[in-house]
């Protein structure tokens, strides 16, 4: 799981950032900024360590599992897409890397790394769902309960059990005395949505969406253009999609609520790459020393590339 997180993102780009040293730095910051960012909104859009995904499940009441094949379907489609795109733009640019004495050796562990990866995600995704129909937990609940035990156990396969208590032990004394800004965080999301729901801004607000109730595609894109518009203006996407349920309840007696769960998560994800202030682009502005401004540029139209994908697939689902 380490790998659909944060922390892929800071290992994959202080990677790049070495092996590309003899690349322009407008080009090898360019590409990083949208080679890292787009991995990671693709991977995070189905992920179950995501908050977005585990809000809009617990919010629409309907299961990951059913979420999840139509979430691979979009992240797959716009990689192939988004690879196509970036084959274009840098393939005439010279590269030489590394020596590798035997790439076939070298080739087959990473293969091997990889379905062993999958294989982890493979069963940790199955215990979270048995936690969560056996206990009536909810999505988020089960989640957060399975980790450790989970990890645990795999660890002791692995014979990294001391390993994994001692490091893992530190991590988290470190980590907790720093949660003091997501604290700050939910709070305000919560007293922020709950108040908004009782004052007559979300009915002016309701009444734009609502208004569109017999085009839902334009539902669907002003959800988009919501997430894309407020992420400009520094609003974390998770305070965006708590104004968002609170003004798409009542439309989930009209239509699907999977579609529009769809749209809400591909929406918050998308604009995860190309949010000036998001946390993703801060941190690559960090390590590559490049204005957020320009990254947002850089993925502006992946962003909306992603999302297009993404209303046609919530529109099906309608």
């Amino acid at each position: 799981m380490t790998f659909l997180n944060l922390s892929a993102v800071n290992l994959s780009q202080g990677i790049l950032i070495d092996s590309l040293k003899g690349v322009k730095k407008r080009i090898r910051d360019r590409f990083i900024a949208r080679s890292t960012i787009r991995a990671y909104a693709l991977a995070m859009i189905w992920s179950p360590m995501e908050i977005m995904v585990g809000i809009v499940v617990d919010a629409t009441g309907v299961s990951y599992l059913s979420y999840l094949p139509w979430l691979l379907l979009v992240s797959f489609t716009v990689l192939i897409l988004d690879l196509q795109m970036e084959k274009n733009a840098f393939q005439s640019i010279p590269y030489k890397g590394y020596e590798i004495g035997d790439g076939y050796q070298a080739k087959k562990k990473i293969y091997l790394k990889m379905f062993k990866l999958l294989m982890i995600l493979g069963l940790f995704l199955a215990a979270v769902m048995i936690t969560s129909e056996w206990l009536q937990f909810s999505f988020i609940l089960a989640v957060t309960l399975v980790i450790f035990p989970f990890s645990f156990v795999w660890a002791f396969f692995m014979k990294k059990v001391f390993l994994f208590l001692r490091i893992g032990y530190k991590t988290w004394r470190q980590k907790t005395n720093h949660l003091q800004n997501f604290f700050v965080l939910f709070i305000s999301l919560s007293l922020f949505s709950k108040s908004l729901n009782q004052t007559e801004a979300l009915t002016w607000i309701q009444y734009l969406f609502t208004v569109f109730k017999e085009y839902p595609v334009i539902i669907l894109g002003l959800i988009l253009f919501t997430y894309i518009g407020l992420g400009l203006l520094g609003v974390h996407p998770i305070a965006t999609v708590g104004v968002l349920l609170e003004i798409l309840q009542p439309l989930f007696e009209v239509f699907n609520p999977m579609g529009i769960g769809v749209m809400l998560i591909v929406g918050a994800l998308a604009t995860a790459s190309s949010g000036t202030y998001g946390i993703v682009v801060t941190l690559t502005s960090i390590n590559t020393q490049q204005n957020p401004y320009a990254i947002t540029v850089t993925n502006l139209p992946f962003t909306l590339i992603f999302g297009s994908i993404g209303i046609v697939t919530a529109y099906f689902l309608l």
